[in-house]
C-alpha cells in the first residue's frame, strides 16, 4: 500500500511538471564532447552560457548507424516515440542508468540504477516544452556516505526518500517551458541548472547542486546576449529532532551580459545577489523590489541599501585561436580591499576567486582529439555569509543549495588543477581526467573559510588570513574509462572505467580504487569529483 501510495505521488509530482528543455540539451560534460567540436563559434555565438539551446546542434550529427532492420534503427538512431508534422513535434525517450562500482581499496560493491522518462516538445518553433522524470535506487563510495551523512543530502539531487541499509531511495525531475518571442528574446520558466563560463568548472554558477526553479529572460541582439535569472535556492539546516531536515528559502537575483567584441574575443560580466525574506528578528518580509530590476547593478545598490544580503560580481574573458582552440578565465569578487593587498596585512574580507584554462579540439589536425587544461584558485570566505535569525532557525545567505556549492563544489581556500584528454572516433570515446587540489579545511568549529555553509564570524581573526589555511589537504583524483554511444538521441552509453582518489593530510590517509561499468543516460553531472 505504501509502495502504491508513493507511485501515485510520484506520477502526481510527474504531471504537475510537464510544463516544465526540449529547446536545451544535456548539461553533461561527457556527452558535450560529441557535439562541442562541431559547433559554429561565430561572432553571434555565446559558448558561456549553458545548457545550449538545441537550434545549435540542429545540423549535427553524430555518426548515424545504417540499418534495415526497424527495430535496430529505432534503439540506435531515434527517439522512442517521435510524432509530429510542420507545427507541432514531441519526442519520448526513457532515461535508463544501470552502472555497477567495485571499490577495490574497500572490497565494496555497489551499484547507481536509475529509470524514468523524458518528454520533449515544440509547436511552431515558438514553444517549447520538456521534462525529465527518474527514480533511482543508488549506492556511493565512502567518501560519498561521509558527506551524505554529514548533510543527509544526495550530491547532485538533494533530499532522499529512504536509506535502505547502504541504498539511498530518491527521485528527480527538471523541465523547461520556453517562449521563443522572436528571434531575439526568449521567456522560460521551469526546474533545472545553468551553468556559466567556458570551463570544466565554473566559478560564477555550476551544475554542481541540487536542480531549482528558475524564470530567465535571454535577449540575443547583434554580438550580445544579456540573461536574467531570479531562482530559488533552497537550504538545510541540520536539527536533531524529530525533523531531521528544515528547509529555508534563498532568492537569487543574477545578470549575465556576454559580448563578442571580435569573432574571437568574448567578454562576460556577471553578478548575483542572495538575500532572504526575513528581517533580522525573523519576521517574513518580502523581497525587495529594487532586485527584480532586470538591468540594476546589484552590488552598489546592496552597499547602498546598507543590506546584509549576499551579492557577488564576475569577469570573463574568452580568446579563441584558430577554429576551435580557447583561452578562458573568469575572476570572481566577492569582497576586496587593494590597500590591505598591497599592506600584506591579509584582511579576511579579501574575497575572490580566479580560473584561467586552455582547450583544444582537433589537438594536431587529429579529428576528435580533445585537451583541456585549468587552473581554479579561490580565496577563503568566498562565497560564504554570516548567519541571520529566521523563524525555522539560523540561515545563511552563502552560495549553495541544498547544503551543495553552487560554484565549485570545492567551496573555498583551495587551489585546482585539472587535465583531460578525450579523444571521441564516431560513437567511441575514451577519456583521461586528472584532478589534482590543495585545500584548506577545517577540523573544528572554527572556520578558516573553506567551507562556504560556516559562518564567517566564526573565523580566528580579522587579519593575518592566509590561502589555504587551517588544515592542509592533499586531493588526487585520476578518472580513466572509454565509452560507445548506443543512442545519441537520449545519450544513453556504454562505459567502463577505473577512478581513482586520494585525500591526505597530517590526520588521515582516505583511499579508493574504483572499477565501474554499466550504461550511463547522461542526463545529468554525476560526477565523483
Amino acid at each position: 500500500m505504501v509502495l502504491k501510495k508513493r507511485f501515485y505521488f510520484f506520477i502526481f509530482i510527474f504531471a504537475l511538471n510537464l510544463q516544465i528543455s526540449a529547446q536545451n540539451t544535456s548539461l553533461n560534460k561527457n556527452v558535450n564532447y560529441y557535439y562541442e567540436s562541431a559547433l559554429n563559434f561565430d561572432s553571434s555565438f555565446h559558448y558561456t552560457v549553458k545548457p545550449y539551446k538545441q537550434d545549435s546542434y540542429k545540423n549535427i550529427k553524430v555518426n548515424e548507424i545504417v540499418t534495415d532492420n526497424s527495430v535496430l534503427n529505432k534503439v540506435l538512431n531515434n527517439n522512442l516515440i517521435d510524432l509530429g508534422n510542420e507545427k507541432f513535434n514531441l519526442c519520448i525517450n526513457p532515461i535508463i542508468n544501470s552502472v555497477i562500482y567495485n571499490d577495490f581499496s574497500r572490497k565494496q560493491f555497489f551499484g547507481d540504477y536509475k529509470a524514468g522518462i523524458s518528454f520533449q516538445s515544440s509547436y511552431k518553433d515558438k514553444l517549447f516544452v520538456s521534462s525529465e522524470f527518474f527514480t533511482a535506487q543508488s549506492a556511493f563510495p565512502s567518501f560519498y556516505d561521509n558527506l551524505i551523512d554529514d548533510s543527509k543530502i544526495v550530491p547532485h539531487y538533494g533530499k532522499f526518500l529512504r536509506n535502505n541499509n547502504s541504498d539511498l531511495l530518491y527521485y528527480s525531475w527538471t523541465g523547461d517551458l520556453t517562449y521563443q518571442a522572436n528571434n531575439n528574446i526568449s521567456f522560460s520558466v521551469g526546474r533545472g541548472k545553468n551553468f556559466l563560463g567556458n570551463g570544466y568548472r565554473s566559478l560564477f554558477l555550476s551544475d554542481n547542486s541540487n536542480a531549482y526553479p528558475y524564470l530567465k529572460t535571454e535577449v540575443d541582439i547583434w554580438k550580445i546576449k544579456y540573461l536574467w535569472m531570479i531562482t530559488k535556492l533552497s537550504d538545510v539546516r541540520i536539527s536533531d529532532g524529530a525533523n531531521p531536515l528544515i528547509l529555508y528559502d534563498k532568492a537569487v537575483f543574477t545578470h549575465y551580459f556576454s559580448i563578442n567584441i571580435t569573432k574571437r574575443i568574448n567578454f562576460d560580466f556577471f553578478e548575483t545577489v542572495i538575500t532572504n525574506p526575513f528581517d533580522s528578528e525573523g519576521r517574513r518580509i518580502s523581497y525587495d523590489a529594487v532586485y527584480f530590476n532586470p538591468v540594476i547593478f546589484y552590488r552598489p545598490t546592496e552597499f547602498y541599501k546598507g543590506s546584509s544580503d549576499n551579492s557577488m560580481m564576475g569577469l570573463g574573458l574568452n580568446i579563441r585561436f584558430g577554429k576551435s582552440s580557447f583561452l578562458y578565465s573568469q575572476f570572481i569578487l566577492d569582497d576586496l580591499v587593494i590597500s590591505s593587498l598591497k599592506d600584506g596585512s591579509g584582511w579576511w574580507g579579501n574575497k575572490f576567486g580566479i580560473q584561467t584554462g586552455v582547450k583544444i579540439y582537433n589537438l594536431f589536425k587529429v579529428h576528435g582529439l580533445f585537451v583541456r587544461g585549468e587552473m581554479n584558485f579561490v580565496r577563503p570566505y568566498t562565497y560564504s555569509h554570516g548567519e541571520a535569525y529566521i523563524s525555522t532557525g539560523i540561515a545563511n545567505l552563502n552560495y549553495g543549495n541544498f547544503r551543495q556549492e553552487s560554484a565549485h563544489p570545492f567551496g573555498a581556500n583551495f587551489a585546482e588543477g585539472i587535465a583531460v584528454v578525450r579523444y571521441v572516433k564516431g560513437r567511441f570515446s575514451g577519456k583521461l581526467r586528472i584532478n589534482l587540489i590543495k585545500k584548506g579545511e577545517d577540523t573544528d568549529t572554527i572556520s578558516y573559510g573553506g567551507d562556504i555553509y560556516k559562518s564567517y564570524y566564526l573565523r580566528p581573526s580579522n587579519y593575518g588570513i592566509t590561502f589555504l589555511q587551517g588544515t592542509l589537504t592533499d586531493y588526487q583524483i585520476f578518472d580513466i574509462g572509454v565509452s560507445y554511444l548506443l543512442n545519441p538521441k537520449y545519450n544513453l552509453m556504454f562505459q567502463a572505467g577505473f577512478y581513482y582518489r586520494r585525500r591526505t593530510n597530517e590526520f588521515i590517509t582516505e583511499e579508493n580504487q574504483i572499477f565501474y561499468i554499466g550504461f550511463s543516460g547522461n542526463i545529468f553531472n554525476s560526477l565523483l569529483d
